[in-house]
Formats: C-alpha cells, sequence, structure tokens
C-alpha cells in the first residue's frame, strides 16, 4: 500500500500501567479517511465453513459407569446385559447433554 510521501508513524500499543508519567503523549488514532479507528475488525460469529467466535459451552460430566466386561459364558447373564444397557444408556443421556449445551452456547444449530 503506498502512502507517497506522507510520513507514517507506527505505534506500539501496551497496557497503560506501562506508560510513562514523565512523557504522556496523547495519540488519535484515525483511518486513512479520518474516521475514527475502531481498534480493528472483531471476528463474526462462526460458521459451519468459517472460522469465528464461539461461546464456551457448559461443562458436561465425566461417563460414570464401569466399563462394559466380556461375558463370563456364550449366553450372558441378566447382569451382564444390564450393566451395558446403563453404560449405553449414561452414554446416551452424556452425548445428548453436550449436544444441548452446544446449541445453548450457539456452537451449533
Amino acid at each position: 500500500m503506498a502512502y507517497g510521501t506522507n510520513l507514517v508513524q507506527k505505534y506500539v500499543v501496551h497496557p497503560g500501567d506501562e506508560a510513562s508519567s514523565l512523557l504522556p503523549q496523547h495519540v488519535a488514532l484515525v483511518n486513512e479517511d479520518g474516521s475514527d479507528f475502531g481498534g480493528g475488525k472483531a471476528p463474526g460469529n462462526a460458521t459451519t465453513t468459517t472460522a469465528g467466535l464461539v461461546k464456551k459451552s457448559s461443562a458436561v460430566r465425566a461417563v460414570a459407569s464401569a466399563d462394559a466386561a466380556e461375558a463370563a459364558s456364550d449366553t450372558p447373564t441378566k447382569a451382564e446385559f444390564d450393566a451395558v444397557v446403563t453404560l449405553l444408556n449414561e452414554c446416551k443421556a452424556q452425548v445428548n447433554d453436550m449436544i444441548s449445551k452446544a446449541k445453548t452456547a450457539g456452537q451449533m444449530a
């Protein structure tokens, strides 16, 4: 980008507590057309194809059910089958909770 014969100075922005109280300098940041400089363009909302800003979702608890184990014989017992059903139901509940929280946070439509 050519600026012709204009002298363009570069200013590095620091937190206010790092500024010198001995040499204060007031600076107005403006765009080339003279309008106020807004600090740059913030990213928009994320879409399925474009990166952007999203909120964090709420935490989801870990699956607490015991891992499924191999059946003691070729025919699972009722207790073995029930343990697998309990684990599967908890996994389903956690996935649905994660989906709900992602939707609430705006991370998913």
